[in-house]
């Protein structure tokens, strides 16, 4: 009897537990009882506090005044991402910015793992001046520099090597960091990870590469790093009685190992150690390295990080190379990292500005950028290591923030004088004849030659433009063309692009034109269809409508431009 009284009170106890939490559960927003069932339904709010109760539900991790700013960057960027995709980029860090205390290798290397996760090949030399030094000290010894190349003894060679082996493995914890695995939990992103991971192990990205892993089971970084004796070296010698020891020069550089790292979706890291056959270590200068390792690897961008030495030179946003932008002056260099690249003095005037701008040709950055680019690299880049985010600034916006060298874009380009008639009735007459352009009497474009931009090479005028004011904010593109033989070299974009700086340097805000045939190519480049040209009432002057022939159909297009970044013809990047 006793048994069966416990029995029952247990009975009874759990009945009432069960009471108690189906009294909870009635009472819990969204719980509804039924036949003695329950189903959970979500509660529906109310019209007026639908966004406040979303809002209420999510963490802020941003002010909603920035939101919008997050999209547009994004958007933006877009184009960038998709043409950087697949790429290869070499980045050159100077050995000063290794020792750096104002933590720019962090910022630095947080860029590097984000742009590698958008697909990039990346290539990093890391010069060990800094370092180097760093360690000489430590062993109270000092060394010699002459002619921008140090005199490595035996002694020093010992403090290079430990140098560059601390700055590599610095590099590669830094790079080993994972992300929070917050952010991979809320995408799902943990879950049968280690299933995900060998089935897609023979995935390929577009560019040949694996995918980047982020495995949470930390079965490999988010990062992968390699490096190697990718560089061949001999010694330097004596050179002008001076016996440079350790110290080498690069005489080649292993580019299809890299490029088979790069292809598996790795960072290479090369440093300034080169190898001879013989099998001895020497120490290389990093600038030239950086140099080499471009060429061979047939680089689609050099990215030089700099700091203050080369952020006082106010450099402009573009160099373009058959410019006369710059006068140079030699001096002494003293430093690995540093080294008179260009070796003769260029008499180099600003044509286009007016403006002069005298650099020392020991700031090794600048003399890299430009000497990579002549030979053959397509652009360089020099960014501050000292702005966070620079590197995204300048790869992925169209005015960038730092400074881009490249080949003159806008080579040849100049307002037209009365000495180009005769050629411009040469250049237009086959589109004319065409029925692309309409034709234009010799009195007309006698009237009108001030007002056309041209491009002109080797004395033959290869490209024209008519930039006409039809109001006050308000011109008039016509007269587009550029020759056939030409029209694969990115002619046009560059004359657009020139001629619509031009616009907004007068003060103009809106461009249209008219056309029959070229209009999905002006589209492209941010102009808009408005239908036929001739119906357009209330977007062209009437005096513009009342001179349009109906009977050619020509469709209007326009273009509202961006008057932030106004200058004059030439003095940006470009496209």
């Amino acid at each position: 009897s006793s048994r069966a009284c416990s029995t029952s009170k247990a009975k009874a106890l759990r009945n009432d537990g069960k009471g108690r939490r189906r009294e909870k559960r009635s009472h819990s927003a969204g719980v509804e009882e039924s036949a003695g069932r329950r189903s959970v339904l979500p509660r529906e709010p109310s019209s007026s506090n639908k966004t406040s109760t979303y809002m209420d539900n999510h963490i802020k991790v941003m002010s909603d005044s920035d939101l919008p700013k997050l999209v547009s960057f994004f958007r933006q960027a877009s184009p960038y991402i998709g043409q950087h995709f697949g790429k290869t980029f070499v980045l050159m860090v100077p050995g000063y910015l290794i020792q750096d205390d104002g933590g720019a290798l962090d910022r630095l290397l947080e860029d590097v793992a984000l742009l590698q996760n958008l697909g990039v090949k990346l290539c990093l030399v890391v010069g060990a001046t800094a370092s180097i030094d760093k360690v000489l000290k430590q062993m109270g010894e000092e060394t010699e520099f002459v002619d921008g190349y140090r005199i490595t003894t035996a002694s020093a060679m010992q403090a290079v090597r430990q140098a560059a082996g601390a700055t590599r493995i610095e590099i590669e914890s830094k790079l080993s960091k994972f992300f929070p695995a917050g952010s991979a939990r809320r995408h799902g992103y943990n879950r049968n990870s280690s299933k995900r991971d060998s089935s897609s192990a023979g995935a390929r990205m577009k560019n040949g590469s694996t995918p980047p892993q982020m495995s949470m089971n930390h079965q490999r970084p988010p990062v992968q790093v390699v490096s190697g004796n990718f560089v061949m070296a001999k010694y330097k010698g004596v050179v002008g009685g001076v016996n440079y020891e350790f110290t080498g020069e690069v005489k080649n550089v292993w580019a299809d190992a890299i490029l088979q790292h790069m292809d598996q979706n790795q960072v290479v890291i090369v440093n300034n150690l080169g190898y001879t056959e013989s099998g001895d270590v020497l120490n290389c200068n990093s600038f030239e390295v950086a140099r080499r390792v471009s060429q061979a690897l047939k680089a689609d961008k050099l990215i030089i990080y700099h700091g203050e030495k080369t952020a006082q030179l106010n450099l402009p946003a573009w160099i373009g190379l058959s410019d006369d932008s710059f006068v140079w002056l030699s001096s002494s260099v003293s430093s690995d990292d540093d080294l008179d690249l260009v070796s003769k003095t260029r008499d180099l005037s600003n044509a286009k500005t007016g403006d002069r701008i005298i650099v020392d040709s020991n700031v090794p950055e600048l003399s890299l950028a430009i000497q990579v680019c002549e030979e053959g690299v397509p652009r360089t880049h020099l960014i501050n290591a000292s702005t966070d985010g620079a590197l995204f600034l300048e790869l992925y916006t169209r005015d960038g923030l730092g400074t881009m060298v490249s080949m003159d874009l806008y080579e040849g380009m100049r307002s037209a004088s009365p000495r180009d008639y005769d050629n411009l009735l040469k250049l237009l007459k086959p589109m004319e004849s065409a029925g692309t352009l309409i034709q234009r009497s010799k009195e007309e474009i006698k009237e009108e030659i001030e007002n056309f931009t041209v491009i002109e090479r080797e004395g033959r005028l290869i490209g024209c433009c008519l930039l006409k004011k039809i109001d006050k904010s308000v011109g008039e593109i016509a007269a587009f063309v550029v020759h056939e033989q030409f029209r694969t070299e990115h002619r046009g974009d560059a004359l657009l692009d020139y001629v619509e700086q031009k616009a907004r340097n007068t003060g103009l805000k809106t461009l249209i034109l008219l056309t029959t045939r070229t209009g999905d190519w002006f589209a492209a480049r941010g102009f808009k269809r408005k239908g036929t040209a001739h119906l357009a009432h209330g977007i062209l002057p009437e005096e513009r409508l009342s001179s349009i022939d109906p009977d050619r159909k020509s469709m209007l297009f326009v273009k509202v431009l961006d008057t932030r970044t106004v200058g004059p013809p030439g003095s940006r990047i470009g496209f």
